[in-house]
């Protein structure tokens, strides 16, 4: 299958597209690892990402699909799990385009979602986390790590400390940009007979097994038209 992946952006470690990935014996796609590979081996798309990452521009929607396109080009018919991709419609447009010249359209587009008391949990998760000063990829949640020391870090010794946009206001309205951003995606590819919700509750397993489900029931009904909003 060839399926896209929009999950919340509040999971950390593992998340539900591994073991999704795995029961479709297809591999995850990530924009930022494609482009971290062309930045380590230096290829001509390579040279231009790191040319706009220094430059401190964003990346325009030509060069993020010229990324995609190179990558899907090079792939098997085996299938893939595009997770967080596209991030806008005109990004879904160029990747409806692609799709169709490579003949490898799409066989869904799932959209794990955070019911109001699981964002909830996650809101209360967020807002308790604290961040070593030495190393910032190094983060602690109460609910999740124990500390050997008070406010010293586990992993290299360093201060812990919270951020100040790290509280429940903050983190809501995060939610809300974040699911504004996603709102005409989803909604384009609704009109594609293509995306299927499921809410992200459960153990990550449990999430994937649901997602998979979905999509596999969704396939096995016949179109009835472009849905209307």
């Amino acid at each position: 299958m060839r399926v896209v992946l929009f999950q919340p952006p509040v999971f950390r470690r593992e998340t539900p597209a591994a073991s999704l990935a795995e029961a479709l014996t297809a591999p995850q796609i990530h924009f930022g690892d494609l482009m971290r590979t062309h930045l380590s081996q230096g290829t001509e798309l390579g040279i231009r990402a790191a040319e706009i990452i220094n430059s401190g521009r964003l990346f325009p929607d030509e060069m993020i699909t010229a990324i995609i396109r190179d990558h899907l080009h090079r792939v098997t018919d085996a299938g893939f799990l595009l997770v967080g991709h596209p991030h806008s419609v005109a990004l879904a447009l160029a990747l409806d385009e692609l799709l169709r010249d490579l003949g490898k359209p799409l066989d869904g587009v799932l959209h794990l979602h955070l019911p109001g008391e699981e964002k909830e949990r996650h809101v209360r998760r967020l807002a308790g986390r604290s961040l070593c000063r030495n190393d910032q990829t190094h983060i602690f949640e109460p609910s999740v790590d124990h500390l050997l020391v008070e406010d010293v870090c586990n992993v290299c010794g360093g201060e812990l400390y919270q951020r100040g946009n790290d509280n429940e206001t903050s983190i809501r309205g995060r939610f809300r940009s974040y699911e504004a951003m996603l709102e005409p995606i989803t909604q384009h590819y609704a009109r594609q007979h293509l995306l299927v919700a499921v809410e992200a509750v459960g153990t990550f397993d449990e999430i994937a097994r649901n997602g998979l489900t979905a999509l596999r029931e969704h396939g096995s009904r016949p179109y009835s038209g472009p849905a209307t909003s």
